[in-house]
């Protein structure tokens, strides 16, 4: 017996599942994503869905091309906050989408390139993933989020825009002291490839040994206290910050390199920058 698949419904249900999924990954890691990201995740994961239509790839072949599509749909959504951020997006949006598939072992389910086509009519499968949803919901009411939540933002630098996760911290309060513009904190390890080169070779320098910076850079030395102590941060002027259609101004990219790399958040800003990003 065949069965017929028809595009419209398979691109449909898929595009409103990965939205599901997607929203559930961020809950899970404390993230969240915007409108709009949430939109070209779920379309990325749609377009892939087809994939059951291809020929049968070989078995190695199949997985690194689902590894791939993975890491697409969730760096569509999420960007990329980081090495360990980003494994940790991919490896619940995979085991969401895994216990999902998990009926791929009972009868009358088809599959083609670890693209899973299960038995039932989308209104089942979307009011699954629907409750599953609202259960994540209620757990993470009753019982609080695992951390606070980031948001995916860009942040806009001559020459660069980088794709960060965006922190609201209200006790981050530091400022420039010669201009008073409010000041965003960027872990550099996260953002280092995405800057341009000449800033990169300068901030390599100056967290190696200190190096002084050089004029052409407009590279300040902006003052900060932690619990750990003073320390003097290397800031430059940022264009903007971009959260979906908001956008922040005037103020400075600082560049941290801390022991622990923290866990969630690779930009750090306060609560007056959050407030015009609408991050609550």
């Amino acid at each position: 017996m065949k069965t017929v698949i028809y595009l419209d419904e398979l691109l449909l249900t898929n595009f409103l599942a990965a939205a599901m999924l997607l929203l559930c990954t961020g809950l899970l890691c404390a993230r969240q994503c915007s409108g709009l990201r949430l939109l070209a995740g779920s379309a990325a994961a749609a377009a892939f869905s087809l994939g059951i239509l291809l020929p049968e790839l070989p078995g190695a072949a199949a997985v690194l091309c689902k590894a791939f599509t993975c890491g697409a749909v969730v760096a569509a959504a999420y960007g990329v906050p980081g090495p360990r951020g980003f494994a940790r997006l991919c490896a619940w949006y995979l085991l969401l989408n895994l216990l999902l598939c998990g009926a791929a072992v009972l009868p009358g389910v088809q599959s083609a390139n670890l693209c899973v086509y299960l038995a039932l009519s989308p209104g089942r499968l979307l009011l699954s993933c629907g409750v599953v949803l609202a259960m994540l919901r209620a757990v993470l009411f009753c019982f609080g989020r695992a951390g606070p939540r980031s948001v995916a933002a860009v942040l806009e630098l001559d020459g660069a825009a980088l794709p960060v996760q965006a922190l609201c911290d209200t006790g981050f309060s530091v400022q420039d002291p010669l201009s008073g513009r409010a000041v965003v904190l960027l872990h550099y390890p996260s953002v280092r490839d995405g800057l341009p080169q000449a800033l990169r070779t300068f901030l390599d320098s100056y967290f190696a040994c200190g190096a002084a910076p050089p004029p052409e850079l407009g590279v300040r030395l902006v003052p900060c206290t932690t619990i750990a102590g003073h320390c003097v941060l290397p800031a430059v002027p940022a264009k903007a910050l971009r959260v979906g259609s908001r956008r922040a101004q005037g103020f400075l990219a600082a560049f941290c390199r801390p022991e622990t790399p923290p866990e969630h958040w690779t930009a750090l800003l306060d609560s007056e920058l959050a407030g015009q990003l609408g991050i609550r």
